[in-house]
């Protein structure tokens, strides 16, 4: 993933799918200096510090 497009989805008001190493992760702040992410994993009660390139985009979210 891009910063612009993770600065994107964390300034949402939509429901974007996050994924990090395949698990679906909630978007909590930005550090655009280090390029990483702080991030919460939805399937399990951690935070993590992550490289914001290794964030995916679930673009099949809702559509048909």
């Amino acid at each position: 993933m891009l910063l612009r497009r993770a600065t994107e989805i964390l300034q949402s008001n939509g429901n974007v799918e996050v994924l990090y190493n395949n698990e679906p992760v909630w978007l909590e702040n930005i550090d655009s200096r280090t390029e990483t992410v702080y991030v919460k994993s939805l399937s399990k009660d951690k935070r993590m510090v992550v490289p914001i390139d290794e964030l995916v985009e679930n673009e099949h979210i809702g559509r048909h």
